[in-house]
């Protein structure tokens, strides 16, 4: 019996013991796990402390980027189209149905966008998505272009207005199918944050000129009505020139307005260089620069060019033309070129003198007086058909003193005479004046004249006066007769009377 108390003793206190054991593992474990996670704390807190360097710099760089990536999304500058105007390249507004331009094998794509805020650089990037391959009507390749904000004339008048005007040409397929392709067009950008801006613009176009869609099912198209044709090239011209003085005197400076016209009706043209050619050396360029440069020339749009010219003294009298030759870019950048000219047309100024003949102070009526005008032609240029002509009140030339065309630096002379008549009026005679006219022409026949005048006066002719003093002399003389003849008479009656007295006395 103690034996087996004894043995159940034993059993117990090992029972115990394992007890024991188990516990005392147990505390300790979870001893363990409080350390651990107490050790996972501090380093979290260590982590999380300000000045651990490190993982503050990670810290910003994850702000960073999420602030980045947020604020993409919330640029507060927009794009948008302008659907009231009508802008080169359009044939409506937007708000009015716009449809993009097919002709010639080829798309007018016209895009005029706003944006409510500044866009840096004032520039935008847009590029054309054409959709899937086998179905588009369109040759693929890139078109992907930069475009500035900047004026763009609106509705076909001279007004303007900042826009970006977004033109693409698209070339069609040459077995394009008729139909409706959407063109979508993406536009990006950046606002003055650096913040992209991003918007994307659909267009519809409509194709009519290509393959039949059911023919082309049943394999019966007829393709040559889909065959692509040549393009025409825009051309700048010389539309008219305007010189800023009536006549070009040489020795003198003059001013020409030069118009130049896009004869295109569907591409403009730019980077435009105007080369001025003057072939004569007596015209002389007063510009800075012969080449003068222009952006741009819309459609059916002109330009003017002000050009400064001096005209030495020696250029002869004629017609002098002028080159300006153009190098341009069309839409698609190809270069193109050009040629116009205008004519300026110079003068000589003219310098005819006239030596006047010796008129005496008094002339008779009925006289002839021969006249002998001497001219000089002191100008640089020929003077054609010079003559003098004498007028005035009781003067009458017999014949107009012709000299004919006189060379540069030579004198002629012309002869005429001139009769001598009585004025006109109550007053046959008396003071006149009388008017020479010097008459010539210049190369290009334009007259001129110059006017001399002259004084005299028109006396009685001598026979005139002399048979008047025999008249006065003759009329006194019958007086007298007159007078002695009543005188003998009245003696002749006093004797009658006398001697009858006598006789009847006696």
């Amino acid at each position: 019996m103690k034996k087996f108390v004894s043995i159940l003793l034993v059993i117990i206190m090992c029972l115990s013991y394992h007890f024991i054991l188990v516990v005392h593992a147990s505390t300790l474990d979870t001893k363990s796990d409080s350390a651990v996670m107490q050790a996972g704390k501090s380093t979290q807190a260590q982590a999380d402390k300000p000045d651990n360097e490190a993982g503050a710099d990670a810290k910003d760089e994850a702000d960073h980027k999420d602030d980045a990536a947020s604020g993409a999304s919330m640029s507060e500058v927009s794009l948008c189209i302008d659907n009231k105007n009508v802008y080169e390249g359009m044939q409506q507004a937007y708000a009015n149905g716009y449809q993009p331009v097919c002709a010639n094998g080829n798309v007018t794509l016209v895009l005029p966008l706003i944006s409510d805020g500044k866009l840096q650089q004032d520039k935008i990037t847009a590029s054309v998505d054409l959709g899937a391959t086998d179905s588009s009507p369109f040759v693929f390749r890139s078109y992907e272009k930069e475009f500035n904000c900047k004026p763009e004339y609106i509705n076909g008048t001279g007004e303007t207005k900042d826009i970006f005007l977004v033109s693409f040409e698209l070339t069609l397929s040459g077995k394009r199918v008729n139909g409706i392709y959407p063109v979508i067009i993406n536009v990006t950008g950046k606002d003055e944050n650096g913040i992209e801006v991003q918007k994307s613009f659909t267009n519809f176009v409509t194709v009519a000129d290509g393959i039949d869609p059911n023919a082309a099912a049943s394999g019966a198209a007829d393709t040559t009505q889909a065959e692509e044709t040549p393009t025409s090239a825009p051309v700048v011209l010389v539309d008219k020139s305007v010189i800023n003085t009536d006549t070009v005197k040489a020795g003198e400076d003059f001013e020409v307005t030069v118009t130049l016209k896009n004869t295109s009706r569907q591409k403009s043209v730019q980077n435009l260089v105007a080369t001025v050619n003057v072939p004569s050396a007596d015209i002389e360029l007063k510009n800075d620069s012969n080449t003068i440069f222009i952006g741009k020339i819309g459609t059916q749009k002109t330009t003017e060019l002000t050009l400064k010219f001096h005209a030495s003294k020696s250029t002869a009298d004629g017609n002098y033309p002028i080159e300006i030759a153009m190098s341009y870019d069309d839409p698609k950048a190809s270069t193109l070129s050009s040629t116009g000219n205008f004519v300026v047309t110079v003068e000589q100024p003219l310098d005819v003198k006239l030596t006047m003949p010796n008129i005496d102070k008094n002339v008779t009526a009925g006289d002839t007086i021969p006249l002998t005008f001497q001219v000089m032609n002191l100008g640089r240029s020929t003077v054609y058909n010079v003559r003098c002509d004498v007028t005035g009140d009781g003067l009458s030339q017999t014949k107009t003193a012709f000299i004919g065309n006189m060379e540069s630096g030579t004198a002629g002379e012309g002869e005429t005479n001139l009769f001598i008549t009585t004025l006109e009026g109550k007053s046959q005679y008396g003071d006149t004046t009388g008017t020479v006219t010097l008459t010539y022409e210049d190369g290009f026949g334009n007259e001129q004249t110059q006017e001399f005048s002259f004084n005299t006066t028109i006396n009685k002719m001598p026979d005139e006066a002399s048979t008047g003093d025999e008249k006065k002399e003759k009329s006194a003389l019958q007086w007298w007769i007159s007078l002695a003849v009543i005188g003998g008479l009245i003696i002749l009656a006093g004797a009658v009377s006398g001697a009858y007295y006598m006789g009847r006395k006696k």
